[in-house]
């Protein structure tokens, strides 16, 4: 990390778009980091987006990629919630986008709670071509202990309707935050019963400011990742020809295998996602709003700025390369390449901003570690000593973490300055 600026910093292409439709949300999920981590800027936002927000997007992406190698852009359509928006509004700003974009391929998503997919909107957004992702946590009891409406109102049963009616019109994906209290064989005959083609776990957006949803009390407790290796060992052991794809367990073995994929949870590969808010706010992602109100406010706007701005902006570029910008410990730790300093929101602290493990770095030790073995170990003795490759263990890496002069926070690096600087930056809160 030697040498490593943010005036050196070089990006790629940003691939992948958060178009927040709507800034309110019909559901008031305890543990949101929009609406419930500290950061009320939505307040002076405007509730929708309005079409002439779309349009500027629309010719922005267009400049962007007019001297690009780029064949395909993603946008996913989100909030807030995003059904909460018009169906006039989704047919005619995928048409603009479409329209504008000719020669780039555009794919469209949406991750909504479900509450308000109807047959008519199913089938829209089947003509349409918009994938849709819902949002469940759990069996019904853990479900509505965090996803319940503005009046205390349970979302369960809304949610499993949405599922049947999103299965009638073409199987779907589903986001489920990890919690260690639910039984992994309870959770995975849900996804059985759910059918969804896609699964993907979230961590809580917890950091060491935010820890209400964290569970791990202690260092190198590890509920998170005792849970993650039991539900991958059911996964694994599941018919692999109707089993959902579980991106935290594909996306790691990809790693394993050479086969890098961006994922903003783990790996080394930059993070290339950009923001857009109502107002036509130009942003890095929104999950960093967990880390202080206003954290993620610039001066920049789809009317006004370029694309290419963003990409100057010192949040967004610590974003981009944060598996590569590690803390001392992190960079000498024998996961690092699979690990990446995990998620850059579970690394913020006010004392030393980013310049630090993940707070489950440990649980991310676990599950990375488990899978590794379990893939080295099929090779069998022959093909291992063949290969020269050998399994790694929990114990292992976290002894030596313990007991290495090498992961001590000290001396202080270029990285550790950079990523300290956000513990100290004065914010304005620009809406």
């Amino acid at each position: 990390m030697k040498g490593w600026s943010l005036q050196s910093f070089e990006t790629m292409a940003i691939k992948t778009y958060i178009v927040k439709v709507a800034s309110r949300c019909n559901l008031n999920c305890s543990y949101c980091y929009m609406y419930n981590m500290g950061d009320t800027t939505y307040l002076q936002q405007p509730k929708f987006m309005d079409m002439g927000i779309v349009r500027a997007f629309a010719e922005r992406l267009k400049e962007y990629y007019k001297d690009r190698e780029q064949n395909s852009i993603y946008i996913a359509f989100h909030g807030g919630e995003p059904l909460m928006a018009s169906p006039e509004f989704y047919q005619e700003a995928v048409k603009i986008i479409r329209d504008t974009l000719n020669g780039v391929e555009v794919y469209f998503t949406m991750q909504t709670n479900g509450t308000l997919l109807t047959e008519e909107w199913a089938k829209l957004l089947n003509e349409l071509d918009i994938q849709v992702g819902i949002s469940i946590d759990g069996p019904e009891a853990f479900h509505d202990k965090f996803r319940v409406y503005h009046n205390g109102k349970p979302s369960f049963t809304e949610v499993v309707e949405a599922f049947k009616i999103r299965n009638k019109h073409g199987v779907g994906g589903l986001i489920t935050v990890v919690n260690p209290e639910i039984d992994v064989v309870e959770l995975y005959n849900l996804f059985a019963e759910l059918l969804p083609k896609k699964l993907n776990l979230l961590l809580p957006d917890s950091n060491y400011m935010n820890t209400d949803f964290y569970l791990n009390k202690t260092e190198g407790e590890t509920r998170y990742g005792d849970w993650l290796v039991d539900l991958y060992e059911l996964w694994k052991n599941d018919d692999p020809e109707t089993r959902p794809e579980i991106t935290f367990f594909s996306n790691i073995i990809r790693n394993l295998l050479g086969n890098e994929v961006a994922d903003e949870r783990f790996g080394s590969m930059k993070c290339e996602v950009a923001c857009l808010e109502t107002n036509g706010a130009l942003e890095v992602v929104d999950p960093l709003r967990s880390c202080g109100h206003g954290f993620t406010r610039n001066r920049l706007n789809i009317k006004k700025n370029n694309i290419e701005d963003l990409e100057k902006e010192a949040l967004y570029q610590v974003y981009s390369d944060g598996h590569q910008l590690l803390n001392n410990k992190c960079q000498n730790c024998p996961v690092k390449e699979l690990c990446g300093g995990g998620y850059l929101v579970h690394r913020y602290s006010k004392e030393r901003g980013f310049d630090n493990p993940s707070i489950y770095c440990y649980d991310m030790i676990r599950i990375i570690t488990h899978i590794q073995n379990d893939f080295v170990k099929s090779l069998g003795n022959h093909l291992r000593e063949g290969l020269g490759v050998s399994p790694i263990t929990y114990e292992e890496v976290t002894d030596y973490l313990k007991n290495s002069p090498d992961t001590s926070p000290e001396p202080e690096t270029e990285a550790s300055k950079i990523l300290q600087q956000f513990a100290t930056r004065k914010k304005e809160v620009i809406c």
